[in-house]
């Protein structure tokens, strides 16, 4: 099985030396991409510039850094090769920088050249990205791709269980969402919850279970699209 995996944190550029970015370090993703590499699956992985990387055999990383070149990277990946699932791990920025003020001068962001450290006030003015999850399937279908099966994530803090179905509803684009809470990773405990078709399907206890799962899910799908 061929399989399309992104991970770590998205960071968007202020200037040169400033970017704005998130949490996310990389590791579900580099336990989760080589579970699977040992379970004989084929592995293409996007991650994020600082992010821990997987290795090992059957595992190629490109590295990407924005919210753009994680777009752009998803797009290209999909119209080059086929995929039978694509796992959307990556925490992707919901804002971008878009205008710059500093002392009533304007600026655009961009990683070309560095801010003057000396403005007592510095204002960005954010544009709401898209929800790149809603798209991945329509890049394969434009690149005349059968549709992956599409794996994506929700973190929540603290979340009651009926906030919690809310927000995984929402990922209505998904085949499977993988569910967990800051609050229940305490003492190494590091348990996913997954949902299909907006039902809980899975309790994992860890990365190990949760790949058990999710490449369970995979081949059920393509033996499935095979027969």
């Amino acid at each position: 099985m061929k399989i399309l995996l992104t991970s770590g944190g998205t960071r968007e550029p202020i200037d040169a030396a400033r970017f704005i970015t998130n949490l996310s370090t990389g590791y579900t993703g580099r336990l989760l991409a080589e579970a699977l590499a040992a379970r004989g699956c084929e592995l293409l992985c996007l991650c994020a510039a600082g992010a821990i990387r997987p290795e090992g055999e059957n595992i190629r990383v490109q590295e990407f850094f924005s919210f753009a070149d994680l777009n752009g990277a998803i797009k290209k990946a999909l119209k080059g090769e086929p995929f039978d699932a694509v796992i959307h791990l990556a925490a992707v920025s919901d804002y971008s920088p878009t205008y710059i003020e500093a002392d009533g001068r304007s600026f655009l962001p961009g990683r070309e050249t560095k801010l003057d450290s000396s403005p007592q006030e510095l204002r960005l003015t954010l544009r709401r990205n898209f929800k790149i999850l809603d798209r991945i399937k329509s890049y394969a279908a434009a690149a005349n791709r059968p549709k992956p099966l599409l794996v994506g994530f929700k973190l929540t803090a603290g979340a009651a269980p009926v906030k919690v179905l809310e927000k995984v509803r929402a990922l209505a684009a998904a085949d499977l969402v993988v569910h967990n809470d800051l609050a229940e990773m305490r003492g190494g405990a590091h348990p996913f919850h997954l949902y299909r078709q907006g039902r809980p399907v899975a309790d994992c206890s860890g990365h190990r279970e949760l790949a058990e799962n999710i490449h369970s899910f995979i081949n059920e799908r393509t033996e499935a699209l095979c027969c």
